[in-house]
């Protein structure tokens, strides 16, 4: 993953008055970016309601604007004095009372949430607030299809080599193999070409000599040393050339601090013997291999999840030491706040938490109740135990209705469950 330059980084003293110039001018560099226009103008009344909100509760405080172009996505970071006791406005399941004043003054906030794709939010080591917005591009996915695989042929005498401008080739692979199972990262060619040139998505093909895409796999970096795999995908769902597609994408990942690989969203052929099972997510299993020495990680867990951490541990032979995660505090904050991560193409909605509160049940079952009467039925949620509060709302998530399916080692800051929602284990 690169890390790309700021389109635009200012730092301004928290002030209405400079409210329209600084939404003016992280739309410019939106557009400048390539971010069409409906779409850059929110990303720029999100930044500038945000800007307003702390100007009014802490004016004249430092807040900084950095614009990052991901190619796929824009990314605005901003670092303020934003009061953690607001963050929660920040919801996207929040109503608004008119006859609450604190709620009508957070209503920008609120508009902030549902003007941008994504946010996260993450506490500053000086006390302030990290609040990241993401933009996504559009892409138009092709209306005619993409026609019918490419037979096999017999592949060039060559290792697979990386995708290059090989992007389209691979990406029709990848939906005429894999349907309407196809990875949301290979449903438009454009999408493909801007994960890979930000550093989001790597990708190895092999060739026939005509120099048609013969198979693919691809993987992203979830985590410094998780990846995910994607595919491998072959124009005749050889299961050998998917073997040899796997196992140069491990070579490729040797050295790089890369300890665990697991694969969900699996292509014909792929080498289920070299991979360990230890769960599965709806009707996916997921499958896990260890490629480099796994150093450990810091755990927190509670009763409910500490046996589910120990049989996944011990099947995959990982050392970890276990705490106890700590008793929630009598100064409890009463309001938590959720980040919604949504693929309609999935019907699935993978819910993180990102700060603690007493109300985590009722917000958590908010959010299902409101994607569901939007037609989604996949939820999810994560929960990372290298946080300490975070491994303690086992009983909320339960009480929720979710029950733990699938650990995720490294994936966070230490190991992350994946949950599901009305799933019960046989």
């Amino acid at each position: 993953m690169t890390r790309a330059p700021a389109a635009l980084a200012r730092i301004l003293a928290a002030d209405p008055a400079q409210a329209a110039e600084l939404e003016a001018g992280v739309e410019r560099a939106a557009l400048a970016c390539g971010l069409d226009a409906p779409a850059a103008a929110r990303l720029a009344q999100a930044v500038e309601e945000v800007f307003v909100f702390v100007a009014t509760r802490a004016p004249g405080t430092s807040f900084g604007v950095e614009l990052r172009d991901r190619r796929h996505r824009i990314d605005a970071r901003l670092r303020c004095r934003l009061p953690t006791e607001a963050l929660h406005w920040f919801n996207i399941t929040q109503a608004i009372d008119v006859s609450d004043p604190d709620a009508l003054d957070a209503l920008g906030l609120l508009l902030a949430s549902r003007l941008v794709d994504r946010l996260s939010v993450s506490l500053d080591p000086d006390g302030g607030i990290l609040l990241t917005l993401e933009q996504a591009r559009q892409y138009p996915i092709p209306a005619e299809g993409d026609g019918p695989s490419p037979a096999p042929a017999a592949l060039v005498d060559a290792p697979a080599a990386a995708v290059g401008a090989s992007v389209p080739g691979l990406a029709r692979l990848f939906r005429q193999r894999m349907g309407i199972s196809v990875p949301r990262q290979f449903q438009a060619d454009g999408l493909v070409r801007d994960l890979v040139e930000a550093g989001d998505l790597s990708a190895l093909v092999v060739h026939d000599a005509a120099g048609h895409v013969q198979g693919g796999v691809a993987w992203t970096q979830r985590q410094p040393k998780l990846v995910e795999m994607l595919g491998p995908v072959t124009a005749g769902d050889d299961p050998a050339v998917a073997a040899v597609l796997v196992e140069a994408a491990i070579l490729a990942l040797a050295g790089s601090g890369v300890a665990m690989i697991y694969a969900e969203e699996r292509g014909p052929g792929f080498p289920e013997a070299e991979f360990d099972c230890l769960g599965q997510l709806g009707s996916r299993p997921l499958h896990f291999r260890v490629i480099a020495e796994d150093v450990g990680a810091v755990t927190w867990a509670d009763s409910v999840t500490r046996p589910f951490l120990a049989v996944f541990y011990e099947a995959l032979g990982l050392a970890r030491g276990v705490s106890d995660a700590p008793a929630a505090a009598v100064d409890r904050p009463e309001r938590a706040l959720l980040a919604a991560e949504i693929d309609r193409v999935a019907s699935r909605v993978t819910l993180r938490p990102l700060l603690d509160g007493t109300d985590l049940p009722t917000l958590i079952a908010e959010h299902v109740d409101r994607f569901a009467g939007e037609g989604l039925d996949d939820f999810r949620f994560e929960t990372d135990h290298g946080v300490p509060w975070q491994g303690g709302i086992g009983r909320d998530l339960m009480q929720a209705g979710f029950f733990p399916r699938v650990v995720l080692p490294h994936g966070g800051l230490g190991d992350v469950i994946v949950w599901e929602r009305d799933w019960m284990p046989m």
